[in-house]
This record gives structure tokens, sequence and C-alpha cells, in this order.
């Protein structure tokens, strides 16, 4: 990401910057996976800054490794993507019959990480981290994420350590 005032000195700048670093690496920005995105500014004005970076306008919210970007709090309809995602995963797991100890790993190794990735970039919702934790805990104990029969365990103790009686996992709400 760049941020630049609308002038035209500024997007020179910006312009001679990348030009020269397309020839001190080789690497180019490509212009059509690029966009622009304005605060308070005319239209003669994005049309001249259109016309001298030729990079396409954007809408906001814009979405960077899968997150989206925005300057406010994360609602629910922002993090729709990440229950999504983890309900997308489980299913293409649950078809596979997997055994308590392999669903364990799974939710170990990739759905807590998926999670993580959000936390480590916004505060996010209680209501999407407990549709998160309901993923998790019916994969666990059904292998599917949608089951809604009783579970086995109290989920407060299956994420206490493996040496005091839990199964290691860790809770999303820590």
């Amino acid at each position: 990401m760049v941020f630049s005032m609308d002038d035209r000195n500024s997007l020179a700048f910006i312009k001679d910057t990348l030009e020269q670093f397309y020839h001190v690496s080789g690497m180019a920005p490509n212009l059509e996976k690029s966009q622009i995105f304005y605060g308070n500014v005319g239209p003669s004005a994005k049309k001249s800054i259109t016309d001298l970076i030729r990079i396409k306008e954007g809408t906001l919210p814009v979405r960077y490794l899968g997150v989206p970007l925005i300057a406010t709090r994360l609602g629910l309809k922002e993090c729709i993507a990440l229950v999504e995602q983890m309900v997308k995963r489980v299913r293409t797991w649950a078809c596979n019959y997997l055994c308590f100890r392999g669903r364990l790993q799974l939710i170990s190794s990739t759905l807590f990480s998926m999670q993580v990735f959000w936390c480590k970039t916004f505060v996010l919702p209680a209501a999407v981290i407990e549709n998160c934790e309901w993923i998790i805990r019916s994969f666990l104990w059904f292998g599917a994420g949608d089951a809604k029969r009783a579970r086995k365990v109290a989920w407060a103790k299956v994420c206490h350590p493996k040496e005091e009686g839990g199964l290691g996992i860790k809770s999303i709400r820590a």
C-alpha cells in the first residue's frame, strides 16, 4: 500500500520510484491487479491521477490476503468469510470419516490457525467467536460442522492443558 497527496509531484515521485524499483529488481507492479482509492478528491483530480498512473479505481472495503481492510471495527458481515472458510474446510474433511485424534489434529493445526490469522489483525466480534467455536466443537465430537447433538464433555474442560485432563485445545476466547 502506498499513500500519497493528490498533487502531481507526489504522484510523479511514486511513479518514478516504482520505475527505479523495476530497473533494480526486475519486478514490476501488475497494473491490472492494482487499484487506487481516493479520499476527498474531486472528479477532475481523479481523472488526471488516473490518466497519469493508469491504475483503475477500486471500491472499499478491499480484501488483502483474505482479510477485509477497513478503518472501523469489524462486524459480523465482514467476518462471515472466516466462518465460511471454516465450514468449507470441515465439510471437505467430514467425508473422510476421520478418527477423533485425526479431527483433533486438524483442529489444532488448521482451524485455529485460520482464526489466529484474523485475530492478529482484528478483534473479532463475540458472535463470530461463538460461531467458530461451535464449528470446532461440532467437528471434534461428531466429524461434521453442523451436528446438533449433545456434547460428550464440557468445552471448558476440553480447553484445559493435557496435564490437567483436557485435550490441549486453546479456547478462541483466550
